[in-house]
């Protein structure tokens, strides 16, 4: 985006390589998918999607169908350029002069702005805490880490896929406390997540699980059938790459300090269950193959805020002859904070709805989700999604390429007429004119 915009800049990947091989994913929603096709890149994610996503089965721990639902998707391995190991470690700013970015291993950088966009513990986000507390006291709320919670667990992962595995489907399980995703890919890739509720724990009282307490967990399920046909324990024990993680939740109140901000995970973390929203709602769906770290919305919400990022830029890059102030940076990250904060806040309660569906937490949820969830699909999961992505922002420089599609996205719909407006307003002023005149009448 930034290139498209003629603005230098520098990525830094902690990790020591591009893709590592975490076993995570990252799906991709019509509003990531939008902005992507702005930078020219949604053909290659078309290409290479094959046909793996034709079905969604939803079944029980039995391995009984629940629903099943047909639909297009996508899939994709991307890879971006990049400086991999280059974990920050340190950012330094001054009155004068640009951000100075201190790795691990030794090396400076050095920018007009830094943005931060390494994930719900971000070490982006400490420092600008950091220097916060230092040079503005009071910024940023002392207690704000603290706010950030978690209600539930997930085994990440990748494996073979197994020998009967339906190839183009993608499977929800569903049950109390407890519920699978897999999600067939290229490459013999199997891509899955055991998501498991948990009392509600702040995330410094999570501990870290080990290799041994993410084995014990998976075997205690390893008889949960995926399908009629393969269980849990066929998909674990055909693993790849797999991690235990909290799934935790939060929208940080304010996203930036002077020429920091912060976008992503790093700045409103939502649970993964919301990613399988997003995969039942069909819309449109893409699997990023070893991208760290797992999230849907994460993700697509990470590209909204770029793509809200570079348009504040640019924008006042123009006004400003190219080069901008302290003051016209900060008021480019708080036009893009306006605009995401409330966003970010519905997509977190809703995403804590859908996990609590899936894992049927709620009072007879049980019941809608086996007999009343063909019925009630579209409102219980594709309208909440649907509202999301039609609301995601564009690239306001770049054009959109023209695609068939049934519903508008909100920015493609007509502004309301003004005489719609001045109607409302005409039709009160008469009615309080008539009460006012009756009223007038009687006490006379």
């Amino acid at each position: 985006m930034l290139e498209q915009h003629g603005i230098d800049y520098i990525l830094l990947e902690a990790y020591p390589t591009i893709a590592p091989q975490a076993g995570a994913s990252i799906g991709l929603a019509p509003n990531g998918l939008r902005i992507l096709d702005q930078l020219g890149c949604y053909e290659r994610v078309r290409d290479m999607a094959g046909n793996y996503y034709k079905t969604l089965d939803m079944r029980d721990l039995e391995g009984r169908l629940l629903f099943s639902n047909r639909g297009p998707g996508f899939a994709e391995r991307f890879e971006h350029i990049v400086m991999p190991g280059k974990r920050v470690v340190q950012v330094e700013m001054s009155d004068e002069g640009p951000a100075l970015i201190h790795t691990q291993d030794g090396s400076v950088y050095d920018g007009d702005i830094v943005v931060g966009a390494d994930g719900v513990h971000s070490a982006t986000r400490a420092e600008m805490w950091r220097l916060a507390a230092q040079l503005r006291p009071g910024t940023f709320p002392a207690d704000e880490e603290s706010r950030l919670k978690a209600e539930a667990k997930c085994i990440f992962g990748i494996s073979k896929i197994p020998a009967d595995f339906p190839s183009t489907t993608q499977l929800l399980v569903s049950s109390k406390g407890l519920s699978h995703m897999a999600i067939p890919g290229p490459g013999d890739r199997l891509y899955w997540f055991m998501f498991v509720s948990m009392a509600t724990t702040p995330s410094r009282d999570i501990p870290r699980w080990s290799k041994q307490d993410e084995e014990e967990l998976a075997e205690q399920h390893f008889k949960d059938k995926i399908t009629d046909k393969v269980t849990f324990g066929d998909i674990y024990n055909n693993r790849r790459a797999t991690a235990l993680v909290p799934l935790e939740e939060h929208v940080f109140t304010r996203w930036h300090f002077k020429r920091i901000i912060t976008i992503g995970d790093s700045a409103h973390k939502v649970g993964h269950l919301r990613a399988i929203c997003q995969n039942l709602s069909q819309v449109a769906y893409t699997v990023l193959s070893q991208v760290h770290p797992l999230t849907a919305l994460g993700g697509n919400g990470a590209m909204e805020s770029a793509a809200l990022l570079c348009n504040a830029l640019a924008r006042r890059l123009k006004q400003n002859s190219g080069v901008l102030s302290d003051a016209d940076i900060e008021e480019a990250f708080l036009e893009v904070q306006v605009r995401q904060l409330r966003r970010a806040q519905d997509i977190v309660k809703e995403g804590k709805r859908t996990q609590r569906w899936v894992n049927q937490l709620y009072p007879l949820s049980g019941l809608v989700m086996r007999y009343l969830l063909p019925l009630a699909w579209e409102n219980l999961f594709i309208g909440g999604d649907l509202k999301v992505s039609l609301e995601g922002p564009r690239i306001e420089k770049l054009v959109i390429p023209e695609r068939p599609h049934t519903i508008p996205f909100r920015d493609e719909m007509p502004e309301p007429a003004p005489r719609a407006t001045w109607t409302v307003w005409s039709a009160g002023i008469l009615v309080l004119g008539v009460v006012g005149y009756y009223m007038a009448q009687s006490m006379g």
